[in-house]
């Protein structure tokens, strides 16, 4: 009888946090630690040290155990961030400028030398400069916290981390930085501000999500960078309709589509999608199908090698999962039902691990619009699943969208295999 995996805490710090996403991978792969280590040249009791946050994950164990995992590099991101919490952790005095510093290293224990990091301090001095070096690091971080938000949900590290960087990006931004570098610093600070103000929207801190969402459209602008400024300007729109202010929500998506000709096909289908929400939510069907026809045409003019790496997100299923939510609304009211259905399904269906938050609230609408129509064989199982992968999350949006499943359980006990099922999804939540 194979033994019981140890319990990890990934919660407990950054490096547990990698520990953990090296056994999600390896456990997706089909991997056993000894297996693992042999196609990475460590020990299979290695492989297990590191899982347990007991040894560190060097930068090159990370990228050889990316390509025997095929992660996409995720494994080499994640390691940016935890050697720079960690160099947070041990930061003093207020320079700015990137300085090698040693962490201890258990690997040292293995005939290694200790690994060095730069250390980024909190409070630039006014004559400090920045450095390319320090824009590197800015955009990496905007990218890892993006893909940990994604996976995650924006609560415990993630949002830790998230309020961190910020900080330490405002500083960045306040120090000297030459003509050549200035905007592309603002371009990548813009990006981390977004990446921030997501983390926080997610949490439900949404007077905060807010100021540093508006500071990203300023430092876009500022850089004259229009992408930068469509991607602040869509999330405020988001943010907008979540908290019920529709007009806002529509009145920002159509401020991001200012200029639409210097964005791409998929920036204008993610904003037309906002506009979409924001339109739906206040009943206006014919605006909101209209928003949602141009976002298809958009969509069908997306060429992946033309699109930004920010962008890259944006694929047929999250194409699908965002114009799925938008028409659901309207859906509930009795209207593109079919076709709500069939975009959500598809966003189910295509929404792979990394994207674990979407797929899961693409999953709750769908399982509340089988509610509406009335198919109890198809709400069964979708409902289940919805409610175990919330659980994995520490999302506060998945928890109130899986309470707003419970409601519509509630009023659709018509079936009797539905008798309860809001019971149980509540539960699922503690609500």
């Amino acid at each position: 009888m194979a033994a019981r995996p140890n319990t990890l805490h990934p919660e407990r710090s950054p490096e547990e946090w990698l520990g953990n996403e090296i056994r999600q991978w390896r456990v997706l792969r089909g991997y056993g630690q000894d297996e693992l280590g042999a196609l990475v040249h460590l020990s299979g009791d290695l492989i297990g040290k590191m899982e347990r946050g007991e040894r560190r994950c060097l930068p090159h164990h990370a990228e050889a155990l990316d390509i025997a995992l095929d992660t996409g590099g995720a494994l080499a991101r994640g390691l940016v961030l935890v050697n720079m919490r960690a160099a947070l952790r041990v930061g003093g005095d207020s320079s700015v400028a990137t300085t090698p510093a040693v962490l201890p290293s258990a690997a040292s224990m293995d005939g290694m030398s200790p690994i060095t990091a730069p250390v980024f301090r909190l409070d630039p001095e006014p004559n400090s400069s920045v450095r390319p070096g320090d824009i590197s690091h800015v955009e990496s971080a905007a990218a890892v916290l993006r893909s940990w938000d994604n996976l995650h949900g924006g609560g415990g590290l993630v949002r830790e981390t998230a309020v961190a960087h910020l900080r330490w990006v405002r500083g960045l931004t306040e120090a000297q930085c030459g003509s050549p570098l200035r905007p592309r610093l603002l371009t990548a600070a813009s990006r981390l501000a977004c990446a921030a103000g997501a983390v926080l929207l997610d949490t439900g801190e949404f007077a905060e999500a807010g100021r540093n969402l508006r500071w990203a459209t300023e430092l876009a602008e500022e850089a004259s960078d229009w992408s930068a400024r469509a991607v602040s300007f869509n999330l405020r729109s988001r943010l907008a309709t979540w908290c019920e202010q529709y007009e806002d929500g529509v009145t920002l998506a159509e401020l991001g589509l200012v200029r639409s000709d210097r964005l791409t096909p998929a920036e204008r289908a993610m904003l037309n999608n906002a506009a979409a929400r924001g339109h739906a939510r206040l009943g206006n069907r014919q605006a909101a199908l209209a928003a949602v026809g141009r976002s298809d045409e958009a969509y069908a003019q997306v060429r992946a090698a033309q699109e930004s790496p920010w962008m890259s997100y944006y694929d047929d299923a999250q194409h699908h999962g965002d114009t799925g939510h938008a028409v659901y609304d309207l859906a509930l009211a009795g209207h593109a039902v079919d076709d709500a259905l069939d975009r959500l399904r598809k966003a189910v269906d295509g929404h792979s691990q990394p994207f674990a938050r979407s797929r899961t609230f693409s999953r709750t609408k769908l399982t509340g619009l089988l509610l509406v129509v009335g198919d109890p064989d198809a709400v069964l199982p979708e409902a289940e699943r919805a409610a175990a992968e919330v659980a994995q999350l520490r999302s506060h949006r998945a928890m109130r969208e899986l309470r707003e499943l419970a409601n519509i359980a509630r009023r659709y006990e018509r079936h009797s295999r539905l008798q309860g099922l809001h019971l149980h999804i509540a539960a699922t939540v503690g609500g």
